[in-house]
């Protein structure tokens, strides 16, 4: 189903549109800065995620992209640090990475040592010139997110879609 999520399957709205044209800018170009969409709830976020990942693979199949949530890092480094793991542990899963997009990156708020690790994650992947993309429904830092990992997060590129997606027909471009 996921398979599904492609750039030329997403309904194109002028309230999502410089959030498409930067994920697909993301998902071509090599050299792209990490980006941040921003958007509530059903306006189309995941859809561009798996877009990217979907592009990158059928474009260039040797680059190992993870799509994941942050629940599911919170939850894998917790799982990791209680099977007498270490957060070095954690992090080098993600290093085997390309690309990396994660997905609901709000819903670490109130997180702080998930948070901690995925600042050390995203330095690692910036100092490796590695890429990756995240989504969020907030934009501000100040809902429980550190401004570290904020700033780590989004210091590259960002968009934000303003009207969900669901209501995509009476929004269309052209």
């Amino acid at each position: 189903m996921k398979d599904d999520f492609t750039f030329d399957s997403f309904e194109v709205t002028k309230a999502n549109s410089k959030a498409f044209e930067k994920a697909k800018q993301f998902a071509e170009n090599a050299a792209s800065k990490p980006l941040a969409i921003f958007g509530g709830t059903a306006t189309g976020k995941t859809h561009l995620l798996y877009a990217v990942k979907n592009k990158i693979e059928q474009n260039t199949p040797e680059l190992h992209v993870i799509l994941t949530t942050a629940v599911d890092m919170a939850s894998a480094l917790a799982n990791t640090i209680s099977n007498g793991g270490t957060a070095e542990q954690f992090r080098e899963q993600y290093m085997q990475a390309d690309v990396l997009l994660v997905d609901d990156i709000q819903t670490l708020t109130g997180k702080e040592a998930t948070q901690d690790e995925l600042i050390l994650l995203f330095n690692s992947f910036c100092e490796s010139g590695k890429r990756f993309m995240m989504t969020s429904s907030q934009k501000e830092t100040l809902n429980g997110l550190n401004d570290r990992l904020f700033s780590r997060a989004f210091w590259g590129d960002s968009a934000e879609i303003t009207t969900a997606y669901i209501k995509a027909e009476s929004n269309k471009i052209g």
